[in-house]
């Protein structure tokens, strides 16, 4: 009995994990989305908080079944900015 209960508690825990996770990368979207229309209006715009949200994702990968995301530079929103407008 216990090593069912083991395992289900494991299983919650990747469950509560993957949903933070999925809860953070909307977060993190949004946060680009919302830097990216800044950039496009040439409206002053930081990327403070897209970094914030991939640091706390990152921190959450180490745990092991949640990918990593890249911290996002001013230069990389600029760059698909001037992507999209081609």
């Amino acid at each position: 009995m216990s090593v069912h209960k083991g395992i289900s508690n494991q299983l919650s825990q990747k469950n509560r994990e993957i949903n933070l996770f999925i809860q953070l990368d909307k977060e993190r979207e949004a946060a680009i989305a919302h830097a990216v229309e800044l950039c496009e209006a040439n409206q002053p715009y930081s990327t403070d908080r897209i970094n914030e949200l991939s640091l706390q994702i990152n921190e959450l990968a180490k745990q092991g079944s949640i990918p990593t995301r890249t911290y996002v530079t001013e230069q990389m929103v600029e760059e698909f900015v001037e992507k999209k407008r081609k």
